[in-house]
């Protein structure tokens, strides 16, 4: 009995020896994600990997690093056009790179606070977003270039400091001074979904992600996760942007018409799935 016993210990061992070197990229947290990397212009790089995190799940990760000393962020959003997805609006208006931004409703508005080019295109959302404890964090641009992650705070507040000429609140906020944030215990929190946040990495630097979702490809990931990951990547503050169907990450000139990861809208594993999206963050 004790010789079986051992034959199956061994066959257990083998099996899974066979299956973690079956396994693309794999890792056993975030610190140790083996990425790919292209440096798309100067002060813009593109990093992939298809990976397992700690619970061996695949994971679909692309992340752009934008240096905004030489590239400019910005916020595009233009309801009279409707919905579109990412790389028609990032082509319009001459962008090199996007992901998809904030959350919107079924007419294709933004239901949160936003503004683009210094103006407020959307005032009907004005009172709507305080009333969801999610979405408690703003992404602002200056008039500098300089970008910023911050806790979300009245309308009157973001419409007197007219040194921002973008702002779009979203979240929940994932990190605040290098801390993990307080999230709250809703189902958009604790069910693994894909996911795209923005990051805020020292003075100058920002990073756009993408994590994609819903196929046996890639899972997606839990908020939390996701906070753990982006203070992994070195970000002080990170904000969670609209996820589900809606996360694209898209590159000027890449194939499959820009998108470089693996949208769900389609319930498949390629670059086809892209939705229809209110408003993205473009990188110029």
């Amino acid at each position: 009995m004790k010789r079986i016993a051992d034959l199956r210990s061994f066959m257990v061992v083998v099996l899974i020896a066979i299956n973690a070197a079956t396994l693309p990229g794999q890792n056993d947290n975030y610190g140790n994600i083996r990425w790919e990397k292209e440096r798309l212009a100067p002060g813009l790089v593109w990093k992939h990997a298809h990976t397992t995190f700690g619970d061996t799940l695949l994971q679909n990760v692309n992340l752009l690093i934008v240096n905004t000393r030489k590239r400019d962020i910005s916020i595009v959003y233009n309801p009279s056009k409707g919905r579109r997805v990412t790389g028609i609006q990032a082509a319009e208006n001459g962008s090199i790179a996007a992901v998809n931004g904030g959350f919107f409703n079924a007419a294709g508005g933004s239901v949160t606070y936003i503004r683009t080019a210094g103006l407020i295109a959307d005032a009907d959302t004005a009172g709507k977003w305080p009333k969801n404890a999610n979405l408690n964090g703003a992404i602002l641009v200056g008039t500098n270039g300089d970008v910023q992650i911050v806790r979300a705070t009245t309308n009157g507040w973001f419409d007197s400091n007219t040194q921002f000429h973008d702002v779009l609140v979203t979240g929940p906020l994932l990190a605040e001074d290098g801390v993990k944030s307080e999230l709250p215990s809703t189902s958009l929190v604790t069910t693994k979904h894909p996911r795209t946040a923005v990051g805020k990495m020292g003075k100058k630097k920002v990073l756009l992600l993408t994590v994609d979702g819903r196929t046996s490809q890639s899972y997606g990931l839990t908020l939390h996760e996701l906070a753990d990951l982006m203070l992994t990547l070195k970000c002080s503050e990170a904000l969670n942007l609209d996820g589900g169907g809606s996360t694209t990450m898209w590159l000027k000139g890449k194939p499959e018409s820009g998108v470089v990861n693996m949208p769900c809208d389609n319930r498949l594993f390629d670059h086809g799935g892209s939705r229809a999206v209110s408003s993205i963050i473009t990188v110029k």
